[in-house]
């Protein structure tokens, strides 16, 4: 398995490479995983660094990529000293470690397509002319959802199957003890991000005046990378601060305990997002979603159900959706067990089974 980003810096697709990695490996299977950089070990796998990365803006975050002299040679050789029967590159058009990798390869190579958004249609126009080769190359074609396929086919057209992202569900479907800095009787309000503008945080703190009026005794609590400093609630006034619990960065094995801890999961991303695991991970939690109404997020709520969408960036509607939720215990309840329910599709055992179909040519 072959992912272009930096396995040091935690993101969608890393996350997705390592959770089908472990499916594989429970199989019987035998997994080698290329990418920039060290990080976290994958327990079974065998973990090869492609170079050093470096950040590069994309789709309004930011990529940690490799361009460092020598990528290129250290690819091929990974790949020609593993013998592999199957390469699976993940954004296959991604210079150099992807498109190295899928040049180099001799055995059968599947790709994977995982980004969405208007902010890599000029990236793909580009790569339709340097990397038309490395498409051709390709013996099967996957996209993560709808959004993935319909940007990646209008520039490269193809038969790309539809397989999304996967789930961990007995992680977070685990009864959980509540986390300690989590107040245990307030409703709660949960994001998890990083502290990106694309993630739409600014339109969840609009909203929170606002819902305060209706929910005065609500809290909002703030996980991921970047949301531990108190400085990204400069713009709130002094009582609104404290109705909300800055936690920042947790760990893997923390994180489903503030799903379970949480009364509504909010994801108010203004784009980008191709998916949403965030989505599917509070599902699995047993906890009521609402997020933005984008191709991604749309995707996995038509699908598996558990959640409400609201209007994209504006935080009048936002507040809306949170007081009718939050006032409504049957709403929350229905919602609740339809993505208990619903997010079953998306556990790593269906994902790899229809995987297996794919390396085997079926």
């Amino acid at each position: 398995m072959v992912s272009p980003y930096s396995w040091a810096h935690p993101g969608g697709v890393n996350s997705h490479v390592r959770g089908l990695a472990s499916e594989m490996m429970r199989r019987g299977h035998s997994v080698t995983i290329i990418a920039p950089d060290d990080g976290a070990e994958v327990p079974g796998a065998v973990l090869k660094s492609a170079g050093h990365s470096m950040p590069f803006p994309a789709n309004r975050s930011v990529a940690w990529l490799a361009f460092t002299p020598g990528t290129r040679e250290k690819v091929r050789r990974a790949i020609s000293e593993g013998t592999f029967d199957i390469v699976h590159v993940h954004e296959p058009l991604v210079p150099l470690v992807s498109t190295a990798a899928v040049r180099a390869s001799e055995c059968r190579v599947v790709g994977t397509f995982h980004a969405a958004g208007d902010g890599r249609a000029l990236a793909y126009g580009l790569a339709r002319v340097l990397y038309r080769d490395v498409h051709r190359r390709l013996d099967y074609l996957i996209a993560v959802s709808e959004s993935a396929r319909s940007l990646v086919s209008s520039h490269f057209p193809g038969d790309y199957e539809l397989i999304p992202n996967g789930i961990d569900i007995q992680k977070f479907s685990r009864a959980r003890e509540h986390p300690d800095n989590l107040p245990p009787a307030e409703p709660v309000i949960l994001f998890v991000g990083r502290n990106e503008k694309r993630k739409g945080l600014s339109v969840l703190l609009k909203a929170l005046p606002i819902l305060l009026r209706e929910v005065p005794d609500c809290r909002l609590v703030l996980v991921g990378e970047g949301l531990g400093d108190r400085a990204v609630l400069r713009g709130l006034d002094s009582p609104l601060r404290e109705h909300v619990s800055a936690i920042g960065y947790v760990s893997d094995e923390e994180l489903p305990a503030y799903y379970g801890a949480a009364d509504i999961f909010c994801a108010p991303a203004l784009g980008g997002e191709s998916f949403g695991v965030v989505l599917l991970e509070a599902m699995a939690s047993g906890t009521a979603v609402i997020a933005s109404d984008i191709p991604g997020y749309r995707d996995v709520l038509d699908r598996a159900g558990g959640g409400r969408l609201f209007k994209t960036g504006d935080p009048e509607d936002l507040a809306v959706a949170l007081t009718m939720l939050l006032k409504d215990d049957g709403l929350r309840g229905e919602l609740k067990r339809k993505g208990l329910e619903g997010v079953r599709e998306f556990s790593w055992r269906n994902i790899g089974d229809r995987l297996e179909e794919c390396y085997r040519g079926e």
